[in-house]
């Protein structure tokens, strides 16, 4: 019982899934999602900026040490 189940679930999800219709939301939709959005966004700002600050060293220390790098390997196709 439990395997037709299963399946019956699978050709539902199937054919509710296929359709060509385009899905537009409307006014109200948009406006609640963009509310949703800025809440959680003003929520998780704080941790964001945080994670960005203990890793912008880390992360600017790479980038010089790339540069570097590249510069190096000019330096000696320029010499040779």
């Amino acid at each position: 019982m439990k395997s037709l189940n299963g399946f019956f679930f699978i050709i539902a999800c199937i054919v509710v899934s296929c359709t060509s219709r385009a899905v537009e939301p409307t006014r109200q939709s948009r406006h609640s999602i963009d509310t949703l959005f800025q809440k959680q966004v003003s929520i998780l700002q704080p941790e964001m900026d945080s994670l960005c600050k203990s890793q912008s060293g880390q992360i600017y220390a790479n980038a010089v040490d790339s540069i570097m790098a590249a510069r190096k390997v000019e330096m000696n196709i320029l010499v040779e």
